[in-house]
């Protein structure tokens, strides 16, 4: 039995990292995991499990009904391989760490990431799930004094990078049209998150300013986490492969060297006819706020209609992928 399953003050402060897929989230998890006090891992689905399994109101269930949401929770696809098989700890005792946990959604997660955690030797952990953008409010009620990371790509890259090979034999993302959509909804409760949180507690990072200069970029990451910047972090590849779940390989072959500034502005020369002009005719007002200039690429009439349609018609932009969805 543990000692003291739920000692969170050894784990001050989870980090949980956001944003669009394809926008750099893996990368960023490499490099903080490389850091001797943090430790973040592979893709779970924890924010969402709980989610859907609490009371009318927010609360865990009681008794057995709780005791059941854990098993539940242990049966899992996802925990199973990035929790219990990728070690260090014995199913035994996260269920245990479980079932001796504050019975509240941010008392079992928190207690089950310290304890992980601590048994690596380290001292903070994070939840890289890049769905979870949508849950900022269940985020913020459940750890006060949590950080969000929020991960920015333009999304014409994310738009090329979704729906071509090797990610798209894994994901289905639907059409240029949805992934725009969900782009611009990300972008869009990005803004009003660190306008509820400020910017001591949520904090935008650009995929192409961490690949242009990542020993600055990080140096004010660790700044704003309250870390010392540690050179390991820019070491990373070293242990890249490891820390990748199986499950994620296949979509990250690039990420066993060093970074790789090449995927800048790849739409350029990767898109196929009609995809920026697309994605710009439905998101374009988002990237100019973003920062990121527009194309000259001008859409067919016959493009230009199918544009106004998908502005105007009902669309699920929320459907869950990779193992924020299961």
């Amino acid at each position: 039995m543990i000692s003291s399953p739920t000692d969170t003050s050894a784990c001050p402060r989870p980090l949980f990292i956001v944003g669009h897929g394809r926008s750099g989230t893996t990368l960023i998890r490499l490099m903080l995991n490389a850091h001797p006090a943090v430790h973040i891992p592979g893709e779970t689905a924890f924010v969402s499990y709980l989610r859907r399994h609490l009371r009318p109101g927010g609360a865990c269930p009681r008794d057995a009904g709780y005791e059941a949401m854990v098993e539940r929770l242990l049966s899992r696809g996802w925990f199973t391989e990035k929790w219990i098989d990728a070690g260090p700890l014995p199913v035994d005792e996260v269920r245990a760490c479980a079932l001796a946990a504050p019975r509240e959604p941010g008392g079992l997660m928190g207690a089950l990431f310290s304890q992980r955690t601590r048994a690596l030797g380290k001292t903070r952990w994070g939840d890289k799930v890049p769905n979870n953008y949508r849950f900022l409010d269940e985020i913020e009620a459940w750890f006060p004094d949590a950080q969000v990371l929020h991960m920015l790509r333009d999304g014409r890259d994310v738009a090329v990078s979704c729906l071509t090979p090797p990610f798209s034999d894994e994901h289905d993302m639907g059409d240029v049209y949805e992934v725009a959509l969900r782009w611009r909804d990300a972008l869009r409760r990005g803004a009003r998150g660190l306008q509820r949180l400020g910017a001591e507690r949520y904090r935008e990072l650009r995929y192409e300013d961490l690949t242009a200069d990542p020993a600055r970029e990080l140096r004010a990451l660790c700044d704003w986490l309250g870390e010392p910047f540690d050179p390991a972090m820019l070491e990373y590849h070293r242990d890249s492969r490891r820390q990748i779940p199986d499950s994620e390989k296949a979509v990250h072959p690039r990420l066993g060297g060093q970074v790789d500034r090449t995927r800048v502005e790849r739409w350029r020369s990767d898109a196929p006819p009609g995809m920026v002009a697309a994605f710009e005719g439905v998101a374009g007002y988002e990237l100019r706020r973003a920062g990121y200039a527009l194309s000259d690429e001008q859409p067919s009439p016959a493009l230009a209609i199918r544009i106004a349609w998908e502005r105007l018609r009902p669309r699920r932009i929320d459907k869950p992928y990779g193992a924020g969805g299961r």
